[in-house]
């Protein structure tokens, strides 16, 4: 048993070396032995290779403008590990990871003796999640999927609603090398029953998703039969502007802050999700709620810009889907800038068509860097996997950004990107200069 929230942090981070272990026996024998409190709540079970964050966001957003009570789980995080568990936005206490750790670690013990063998990290947190709201009431749970999702920790949960973000060629080693075989893993969070979302998916996934809701007889709700987006373009401060269409119903000219299509299409697929949900159980909601939850909506290092003056933006495009948006949303909103890019990213990614990606970014110099963290690629690794030479290598991404910054022209652009653990390290320690630009 722990007697402080640090000692029940650092048993936490110890199951690290344990995962990922595909599966869920671990996770039903837990709920079994916590009196199923994935069974005491109303939640919408989110997957997708991108956009799950985004969507998460948006739902907590809207439901809130609406004036309802919303838990998340969202991984991994990008301040601090309460925000993995949280309440209207709200980190959980310290106390409360304490008392959720005393409760699983007696569990944990138990299994290790088992032939299931010892809990990883991610189901440790995920128990932990599903314990805390089976005891504290919500209106409705948002449950963001770790890894996959037919064979994710979360996928014991037992939704109102799916909904499926997109999907694109990501941990290939374990969901497939495909997209139909990926899509059968993201499928894999559809329920018996259960009616299911899809945002704006590749012809071959949504096959997938349409041929899955027929077996288990799921409504299913997609982008462009079921809802669509029209009139898109730019407003003021870089915000997007559009239309949304479904038959629960119109609106016009709903305006968002994060930036980039794919952000437009995250929005409509969250905006249909909250319509259908509310219709489901009969909350009130209105237009004037709907417009002030999409436009209040934030995501850390989607597209952040974090300062002015220098301009500095933080972008987790950890993967290929990601890199080809955010390449995209970079030439059409700042092509009159000079784009230097500091990247760091794992080495398990497919970082030579990452890098051609970002190199087609006209008007931009490429940089890598390194952070500490297991399955980071190293600097000489970079180099060789995405050509660029020593030169523009640091070893330390701390005075990498201070040195650039330094360097940074006032009509250019710095943008840092890669992997989520870099960002959310980057994040912190730029925001924690006081006297850090003019954001």
């Amino acid at each position: 048993m722990f007697a402080t929230y640090e000692e029940a942090m650092e048993w936490i981070h110890t199951r690290k070396g344990m995962g990922p272990k595909p599966g869920i026996v671990r996770m039903k024998w837990l709920m079994e032995r916590l009196d199923h409190p994935e069974r005491k709540f109303r939640s919408i079970h989110i997957a997708g290779t991108n956009g799950k964050g985004s969507n998460v966001a948006y739902l907590r957003s809207l439901f809130m403008a609406a004036g309802y009570t919303v838990g998340t789980f969202t991984s991994p995080h990008i301040v601090s590990f309460n925000e993995r568990i949280s309440v209207n936005g709200a980190n959980i206490p310290d106390e409360d990871v304490l008392e959720q750790a005393n409760i699983l670690y007696a569990l944990y013990e138990e299994i290790g003796r088992t032939d299931m063998g010892p809990l990883t990290e991610f189901e440790v947190v995920t128990a932990m999640m599903f314990s805390y709201f089976g005891t504290h009431p919500c209106d409705v749970v948002l449950l963001e999927v770790g890894l996959g999702g037919l064979y994710d920790s979360t996928n014991v949960a037992e939704p109102d609603f799916s909904l499926i973000t997109t999907i694109g060629k990501d941990h290939s080693n374990i969901l497939g090398d495909t997209i139909a075989e990926i899509a059968y893993q993201k499928a894999g969070i559809i329920k018996q029953g259960t009616p299911v979302v899809i945002g704006r998916l590749p012809e071959e996934a949504f096959a997938v998703m349409r041929d899955t809701a027929e077996k288990k007889a799921a409504p299913l709700h997609a982008f462009g039969p079921d809802f669509s987006v029209s009139n898109w373009h730019e407003g003021s401060d870089y915000h997007e502007v559009f239309d949304f269409a479904s038959q629960l119903g119109a609106f016009e000219k709903l305006e968002i802050t994060l930036m980039g299509g794919h952000q437009v299409d995250n929005a409509a697929t969250a905006l249909q999700t909250f319509l259908l949900f509310c219709k489901k159980y009969a909350l009130s909601y209105s237009e004037t709620t709907i417009k002030s939850g999409l436009l209040g909506t934030a995501w850390p290092v989607r597209m952040e810009i974090i300062s002015q003056k220098p301009f500095i933006m933080l972008d987790g495009a950890h993967n290929i889907p990601a890199m080809a948006v955010l390449t995209e949303a970079i030439k059409k909103k700042f092509s009159d800038k000079n784009i230097t890019i500091l990247l760091a990213a794992l080495a398990d990614k497919d970082l030579e068509e990452m890098a051609q990606l970002i190199k087609s970014i006209p008007a931009s110099k490429l940089h890598v860097t390194t952070f500490d963290f297991p399955r980071a690629a190293s600097v000489k690794e970079l180099c060789e996997r995405v050509c660029v030479p020593e030169a523009g290598a640091y070893e330390d991404w701390r005075f990498a950004i201070d040195d650039l910054k330094a360097k940074q022209a006032e009509a250019g652009m710095l943008l840092i990107t890669g992997s989520l653990y870099f960002l959310s390290e980057v994040r912190h320690y730029l925001l924690k200069d006081k006297e850090f630009g003019d954001a």
